[in-house]
């Protein structure tokens, strides 16, 4: 991202953001850029010992299959940008109840990070999960 007044007033008008994944690689980059622009962060991490330290944002601790810690995590939360789980038997299941404490937490949007050629009937596995993942969101009647 490149630093400009415009960006810095859209970012900081958006109110609280939520990354997810920040101690990994996708969400600990959104993370990064967001806090160098100057965003009122929230770092949703399974371990705060390893939450990256930037200037700005606090730190929540909450997993996706873990409703109720999810809800406190995201509370007053305006955008939740939603790292995909790791690959195992119940993501979707996590996806869906991350998605749920969301939307009951009041979060207004989810930016989730999906999968080229998502659909329920795509070759790779994970793609149907992605697909079912989007068809909840869309469920919850949060903006695209």
């Amino acid at each position: 991202m490149t630093r400009t007044p415009d960006r810095v007033a859209s970012t900081s008008a958006t109110g609280l953001i939520a990354v997810t994944g920040a101690t990994g690689h996708v969400g600990g980059l959104v993370a990064h850029d967001l806090a160098r622009e100057g965003a009122r962060l929230r770092l949703v991490v399974r371990s705060a010992a390893r939450a990256p330290q930037l200037p700005g944002a606090t730190v929540a601790v909450a997993s996706y299959g873990d409703h109720d810690s999810a809800v406190a995590a995201l509370g007053g939360v305006d955008v939740l940008f939603m790292v995909s789980a790791a690959e195992s038997a119940d993501r979707l299941d996590q996806h869906r109840t991350f998605i749920d404490a969301a939307v009951e937490a009041g979060v207004r949007h989810v930016v989730y990070t999906s999968f080229l050629s998502a659909g329920p009937d795509a070759t790779f596995t994970l793609a149907r999960d992605h697909w079912a993942t989007e068809e909840h969101l869309r469920a919850t009647g949060l903006p695209p």
